[in-house]
């Protein structure tokens, strides 16, 4: 025995080097599906809240939205019109085709997203179509005053079809911090929620 580990040692690294690669492999393949049994359980987890507020906020009373709390509502007004738009065959027909107030509605509640977990400039610059000027619209719509001039100064520099205005980092750094100085989520969304109220 020690006669053939000794003339076939070669042979025993190689193995080594098998069980050891063996082990990485069931290692890390038992990380990855773990990691996917994560996010299918976050997706299912968002579907199954999504389909709820659907549920929910399809029919809008005003004792519905009084009782609401303001970024459920805001959220629910988004999850029927997203709905509407998924199942429709013309997806952009239908969103131009709804109501005035849940197109802003919509625009805001992503609006919101972008701009508390990365910057008023990245919502700009990170989304096209309708999407930023109806944000917009809908600022002055809610009566938010105090980030309205921001949020427009903000929206015509980053907007591609503007050609009086040009693109200056300083400036975007600027308006960015700002912002930042200005907004307040739970305000805002107490805003949206009278602006449904008044309009719904």
């Amino acid at each position: 025995m020690l006669e053939s580990i000794t003339q076939f040692w070669y042979m025993w690294v190689v193995l080594l080097v098998l069980i050891i690669v063996t082990v990485f492999v069931c290692i890390k393949a038992s990380k990855a599906v773990k990691r996917k049994n994560e996010i299918m359980e976050k997706q299912h987890e968002q579907l199954k809240r999504y389909s709820e507020l659907i549920e929910k906020y399809t029919s809008l009373t005003p004792e519905k939205v009084q009782n609401a709390d303001a970024k459920e509502l805001c959220e629910g007004v988004m999850c029927v019109l997203q709905h509407q738009i998924e199942k429709s065959e013309n997806p952009d027909a239908e969103y131009e085709n709804a109501e005035k107030w849940r197109r802003e509605v919509y625009a805001l509640f992503y609006f919101d997203e972008d701009v508390t977990s990365e910057s008023l400039s990245y919502f700009f610059r990170h989304n096209g179509g309708p999407l930023p000027k109806e944000a917009v619209n809908g600022i002055e719509s809610i009566g938010y005053d105090k980030i309205q001039s921001v949020a427009s100064q903000m929206y015509a520099m980053c907007d591609d079809k503007n050609e009086n205005v040009s693109f200056d980092k300083d400036r975007i750094a600027q308006l960015d911090e700002k912002f930042r100085n200005l907004y307040n989520s739970d305000e805002f969304f107490e805003k949206i929620k009278l602006y449904i109220l008044n309009v719904g």
